[in-house]
């Protein structure tokens, strides 16, 4: 991985060589727009590999801040403290409902946060840039706990606050992470700034979301009028018909509906005996997600036990 960021780091910097001596050869904007783009480039690869050599396993969230006031690379700490603590808060609810399952749990114990290392790893100017880490601890399959919480954040967000797909995302996210997310990005929009949200893991980009005032206005306000409510609970009898890594089953029910099933990692060993076509009983507490802006509403079910 680390390797190849310097391989990369070469390439860019023999490019970036090019591109100066094209341009103090034949001066124009056009090639000094080049050679300056190749050389932030760089910096961009050198910050990388510098982060690595301090924690080689890591999920990578570079958060750049955009408004006339962080021209200058700074930033008002107040901002940063905030930032950082919604962000964090954010990612511990989620990781909690993605072990634990439930909407209503109000505290994330300590050990969880001690998994993820939630860290402000650097303050880079251009125009501000945050970037966050936290422990990557990816298991034989690529999955682990920080990238699944970070899946869900990045879900709500791809919706643009409409459809059924913001229903599920942010139902998936849960109510306690939905308003540190809502807190974070409000203050976005607060700061009269835009954002740009780049997740690498492995020097890879895993996802990316340009948040301009459009589309930040899109999701404060989806995430300001959605109602997540527990209504019940219920036992749905089918057969199973698909077991997905994303934490989901979809039962064929017996009255013939295809329903998808939500369940937390804890119970992925009981979910794990469970095969294709075996007709099951399962006991699942019932939420309705409400967009009373749009009428849109969606119930979705979480595995609570397998009852037989």
């Amino acid at each position: 991985m680390i390797e190849r960021l310097r391989r990369q780091l070469d390439l860019a910097l023999a490019r970036r060589d090019e591109f100066v001596r094209v341009h103090q050869t034949e001066p124009s904007f056009a090639n000094r727009l080049a050679a300056e783009s190749m050389t932030a480039h760089v910096e961009d690869l050198r910050q990388q590999i510098g982060l690595l050599d301090a924690r080689p396993i890591i999920e990578l969230v570079d958060m750049r801040l955009k408004a006339p006031g962080f021209e200058d690379g700074s930033i008002p700490l107040r901002l940063i403290g905030k930032v950082s603590e919604y962000f964090r808060q954010m990612i511990g609810y989620a990781a909690l409902r993605l072990t634990r399952g439930g909407i209503d749990r109000k505290r994330v114990p300590d050990d969880l946060y001690d998994e993820l290392d939630l860290r402000l790893a650097a303050v880079l100017p251009g125009s501000s840039r945050l970037v966050m880490t936290t422990s990557a601890n990816r298991d034989l399959l690529d999955d682990g706990l920080s990238k699944g919480a970070l899946s869900r954040f990045f879900r709500v967000l791809e919706t643009r606050g409409a459809g059924e797909n913001f229903l599920e995302a942010i139902t998936d996210l849960g109510p306690s992470s939905v308003k540190r997310m809502r807190d974070l990005l409000h203050l976005i929009v607060a700061s009269n700034a835009e954002v740009d949200l780049t997740w690498r893991y492995s020097g890879e980009t895993v996802n990316a979301w340009q948040g301009t005032h459009q589309a930040l206005t899109d999701v404060t306000h989806a995430l300001d009028v959605t109602e997540i409510n527990s209504r019940e609970e219920a036992v749905l009898s089918g057969s199973v018909e698909l077991l997905s890594k994303r934490e989901r089953i979809h039962l064929r029910s017996d009255e013939g509906r295809t329903i998808r099933i939500l369940f937390p990692l804890s119970l992925l060993p009981r979910v794990s005996e469970l095969h294709l076509d075996q007709h099951v009983r399962l006991r699942c507490s019932v939420t309705e997600t409400l967009n009373p802006y749009t009428g849109e509403t969606a119930t979705f079910y979480e595995l609570l036990q397998v009852d037989a």
